[in-house]
């Protein structure tokens, strides 16, 4: 993500609890009402996710990432967009694809699973280098809960590239 973020790279863990927020285990009580239970609620009613509809056009429409700057939100839909042209670990299908199929298939599952979306290191071998998707794991060593995950590619931007960038704006 960092070359899209770029020197606004820090905000990448706030963008990703963003997601894991909406995609949240359901707490069992009305008045908690969101999270897993809310988004199978919201795609039975409007068909949010949809295969052949971008992962990052359903991300827009559920106002992900509009807690940021204009800039911060637009590089990360522009990184998100970009999925499209990364690999995945999913027989056939691009990084954007394998998402929204694996979303789709687990909101209209008889059990959904709450979503974990994290991000890995891009720079290793094999499936590293593209989107990552796990049909059932647990992530989160302290929850002993299983997840759909769903894991993105980045790498860091080299220092030089950041000090340029940031002198072009100035």
């Amino acid at each position: 993500m960092g070359m899209f973020m770029q020197e606004h790279d820090v905000y990448v863990g706030t963008m990703l609890d963003e997601l894991n927020l909406r995609f949240a285990p359901s707490h069992s009580a009305k008045e908690q009402h969101g999270g897993i239970d809310e988004m199978v609620q919201l795609q039975k009613e409007f068909g949010l996710f949809k295969e052949g509809r971008s992962f990052e056009t359903s991300a827009r429409s559920l106002h992900l990432g509009g807690a940021a700057n204009h800039e911060v939100k637009n590089r990360f839909f522009s990184y998100l967009k970009h999925l499209r042209r990364e690999a995945s670990n999913v027989k056939g299908l691009n990084g954007d694809q394998a998402i929204v199929r694996a979303i789709v298939r687990n909101l209209e599952s008889k059990k959904p699973l709450p979503v974990y979306f994290g991000h890995h290191d891009m720079r290793g071998d094999g499936d590293a280098k593209g989107v990552i998707v796990k049909d059932k794991g647990r992530p989160l060593y302290y929850m002993s809960k299983d997840y759909l995950w769903i894991s993105f590619p980045g790498q860091p931007v080299p220092d030089g590239k950041k000090a340029k960038s940031s002198k072009k704006k100035k």
